[in-house]
């Protein structure tokens, strides 16, 4: 998966930070790191991700 030696690239890192800030904005309040991580493994989350990898995937004719 690419992720065994925890080598996480800057375009995730930047995904992440960018979702701390939209958490923050709309929130008032900054997230955890532990919420931040139990929202994105939830099923709808996953599936939505899933579904725009795929479309980007056909998009990009992958």
């Amino acid at each position: 998966m690419g992720l065994e030696n925890r080598e996480i690239e800057d375009v995730l890192w930047q995904a992440l930070e960018s979702l701390a800030k939209f958490i923050t904005e709309t929130t008032g309040q900054a997230p955890t790191q532990g919420e931040m991580a139990r929202a994105i493994k939830r099923y709808f989350v996953l599936k939505e991700i899933k579904d725009h990898i795929e479309m980007e995937r056909e998009s990009e004719g992958m």
